[in-house]
């Protein structure tokens, strides 16, 4: 009996002492490193269903941590995800002094991540989370806090944490930022195109602090002191099996709970247990500008409406563009001549209208026919919506009501709308010969690919010379008549005299006048109204042309005209109020320089708002003057948001370009 105790005692220490072994050697060390040119490119969880190291993308390679679905592997975080891929020399280091650096070639090192403290260990467990841990054995960098388009069972992300979402890859095999995100904004969990407005929204849960996923596969949403409210869980009892659960917004913006369950022979099952959208086409921008999306009960398809032609036929998601040129455009007297209406029914538009029309269905095609600005009109709910290019969120589905008329042209490419493709001829004769048979089958393939990279050609050019002829279409010197002007509120002078304190409180002043701060909704929304005092030619010339210009504009990244006033000699242009100051005010702060996470969110709202100024707008405009003084950050503190130094870049702040001077 003696004997029996002493011999489990042993095997219990045997095991204990084999178990520690285990994890020690899971352990990294600094000295450490990992190598494409060796066997060792990664290192394993304990289990060794995840890893981390490098894995294979595109031409090259990634950095990041996998878990092992045989016999292919399915990436949940990856490293620097924006930079391109690495070549098969490169190398991980984990150096003496406490970082952990990627080696891309001689004298090129850059650190994997960032970290504020010398590390002394860093190890890969089998929930999927990197750790590295400082000198006193505390977590000083993880990579569930730090997550980008998956949550793991144990990962959560909230509102009141710095790194608070879930930003989808571009595709299956490319794990760099993608076009969807996942955040909290405002107390609500929303999910959004990255380059968004507020209309952009598709998929919003209210009232949330916290999105948490368990090791059990339960998919769960925690406010306060409050129950969790589930969105999805797993009836399913691993018995034999071992079950890794993970949520991960996908390339195509819809969130999906998955299940990876691992037999013994190491094969694994995954399954699809939960999804936010069934309909692919509820994703806004699913399809870009001047395309809408079509969709029935088994697929999601987009498609250009009449009068368009994809921009890239093999990424069709990109949007359309016209294939026909208007140069008269509203300097013709009888535009019904030149247009014709496409009746489009069980289809909705989005975006902003610029008039509405309590019409019949009759009366809102012939309106959008004779308005030279009309691309398109929605009628529904006896109401007729009148919307400009670039038309966006479209959708058709046999449960709309909606019906939308798009107007279009065969122009001046001589070109019959929509274009079809001309089938080579078809052989009547049928040759007895094996050899004619075989001449016959070449020439008609032949035929066929030069007829392609003839169209293709042509194409080409077409889209060139569109882009060419609407980059020179600068705006330019026009006065603006009613219809440029119906989506601006119009202000008296007395209401702004009213609402800026007798024009009290001035901001700036240049050579168009000065600049004042207001506030307008019973004193809820801030504005700056800028008064024209130059009274000279030149400076109404110069109101015409700002108002043109920045109505035509809608984007996150510019600056919003709320309204204007025109009462004779008086003139002011009302904006939303940039608080912040200007980058200049924000960068040259001798008390605190902006760190290099807030330089690259400054760098890329500017970019965002550069881009669509010069490929996005229906007319491109050239901004001549960015410069760190032309460039605001966004103050809403009258709503409770905390301040950009504390928190850059969240809760929907971020930079502005200026482009009126």
């Amino acid at each position: 009996m003696a004997s029996a105790q002493i011999m489990c005692l042993l095997l219990c220490l045997l095991s204990l002492r084999i178990r520690a072994r285990s994890e020690s050697s899971n352990i990294i060390g600094p000295g450490s490193f990992l190598s494409l040119n060796t066997s060792s490119s990664s290192w394993p969880s304990p289990s060794s269903l995840f890893a981390f190291g490098f894995y294979p993308q595109g031409d090259g390679f990634a950095v990041g941590i996998w878990l092992n679905t045989k016999p292919d592997i399915t990436v949940v975080w990856t490293a620097n995800r924006d930079d391109p891929p690495v070549s098969s020399n490169s190398s991980i280091h984990f150096t003496k002094d406490g970082r952990l650096l990627l080696r891309t070639g001689p004298g090129q090192m850059k650190p994997v991540v960032e970290l504020y403290n010398p590390a002394v260990s860093a190890s890969i467990l089998d929930s999927g989370n990197f750790v590295i841990h400082g000198k006193k054995s505390e977590v000083i960098w993880q990579s569930f806090e730090n997550p980008t388009d998956t949550l793991l069972g144990g990962q959560s992300i909230s509102s009141y944490s710095t790194y608070s979402e879930l930003s989808s890859s571009k595709s299956t095999f490319d794990h760099s930022t993608g076009r969807y995100c996942l955040e909290f904004n405002n107390g609500d969990l929303v999910a959004f195109p990255a380059n968004r407005t507020p209309e952009e929204v598709y998929w919003r849960v209210p009232t949330v602090e916290q999105l948490n996923l368990t090791t059990g596969g339960v998919l769960q949403l925690i406010t306060g002191n409050t129950a969790p409210k589930i969105l999805a869980s797993s009836s399913y009892s691993a018995q034999k099996e071992t079950v890794i659960y993970r949520a991960t917004l996908d390339a195509d913006g819809i969130l999906r709970l998955y299940s990876h369950r691992f037999k013994f022979s190491g094969k694994s099952n995954v399954k699809v247990e939960w999804f936010a959208l069934k309909n692919q086409c509820e994703v806004k921008t699913s399809c870009g500008f001047n395309s809408y999306c079509y969709s029935n009960s088994s697929e999601a398809d987009c498609k250009c409406f009449p009068g368009f032609d994809f921009i890239n036929p093999g990424m069709r998601f990109l949007g359309c563009y016209r294939n026909f040129i208007d140069k008269e455009g509203c300097r013709r007297k009888e535009t019904g001549a030149f247009y014709h209406i496409a009746n489009m029914e069980n289809t909705n538009l989005g975006g902003v209208p610029y008039a509405r029309l309590s019409v019949n269905k009759e009366d809102c095609s012939e309106s959008c026919l004779k308005d030279c600005h009309c691309a398109a009109a929605l009628y529904f709910n006896v109401t007729c919506r009148i919307f400009k290019l670039p038309l966006m969120f479209e959708m058709k589905n046999q449960s709309d009501s909606g019906t939308v008329f798009v107007k279009w042209s065969s122009g001046n490419t001589n070109r019959s709308i929509p274009p079809r493709m001309i089938p080579p001829p078809l052989h009547e004769r049928v040759e007895t010969e094996n050899k004619k048979k075989l001449i016959t089958i070449l020439a008609a393939t032949l035929s066929s690919i030069t007829f392609l990279c003839f169209v293709i050609a042509i194409s080409s050019f077409l889209v060139y010379k569109i882009r060419v002829n609407r980059y020179r279409k600068l705006p330019g010197n026009s006065s603006l008549d009613p219809t440029e002007v119906f989506s601006l509120k119009s202000f008296s002078y007395n209401e702004l005299d009213k609402a800026t304190d007798g024009f009290k409180d001035e901001l700036r002043r240049d050579w168009f006048g000065a600049v004042y701060r207001g506030y307008i909704s019973n004193g809820k929304k801030m504005i700056a109204a800028k008064r024209l005092e130059n009274l000279m030619e030149e400076g109404e010339k110069k109101f015409r042309e700002e108002m043109a210009t920045v109505r035509q504009t809608h984007h996150r990244n510019l600056l919003r005209l709320l309204g204007f006033c025109q009462e004779g000699s008086r003139k002011v242009l009302v904006y939303e109020y940039m608080g912040k100051g200007s980058l200049a005010d924000f960068i040259f702060n001798d008390e605190r320089r902006p760190l290099w996470r807030e330089r690259v969110r400054i760098a890329s709202d500017v970019a965002r708002g550069i881009h669509y100024l010069h490929e996005e707008c229906e007319f491109p405009i050239i901004h001549r003057d960015i410069n760190p003084k032309t460039i605001l950050g966004i103050e809403q503190a009258y709503s409770g948001r905390r301040s950009m130094h504390d928190n850059p870049g969240k809760d929907g702040e971020g930079w502005i370009v200026v482009y009126s001077r």
